[in-house]
């Protein structure tokens, strides 16, 4: 059984991996790294896109996160590898789960075009 409950097209999973960047880049603080992390800002209610690495093993370590994402009506996306989403937050190692909680005015635009191909495909 898969944490994953939707299929992602490359283009979005590009986009999202490019998004993250770019706001880690203006400022490390608009992101937080982790499983851990990120399930606490989830159930705060302070994240406003949460992003999951379609490779995690065990798979259970992540299982939680798109339903407690469900409950609280946070988007998330799934990209590839845990690499792809250290890359993109700009760390040195793999990570399993990040959650986005502060979008500078510039990057609004685009949360909001990631926010709506979410429900899009969720449907």
């Amino acid at each position: 059984m898969s944490y994953i409950n939707y299929e992602v097209p490359d283009e979005l999973k590009k986009k999202v991996a490019k998004f993250v960047s770019d706001i880690v880049k203006l400022d490390k603080r608009n992101i937080r790294k982790g499983v851990n992390e990120t399930t606490k800002n989830v159930e705060r209610q302070k994240a406003k896109l949460v992003v999951l690495a379609g490779d995690v093993d065990p798979p259970q370590v992540v299982f939680h996160l798109p339903i407690i994402c469900d409950e609280k009506n946070v988007p998330y996306v799934f990209v590839n590898t845990k690499e792809d989403l250290g890359k993109a937050a700009d760390l040195s190692v793999g990570c399993a789960a990040i959650a986005v909680v502060s979008v500078p005015k510039e990057q609004e635009a685009e949360l909001k075009e990631i926010s709506s191909k979410f429900k899009t495909l969720k449907k």
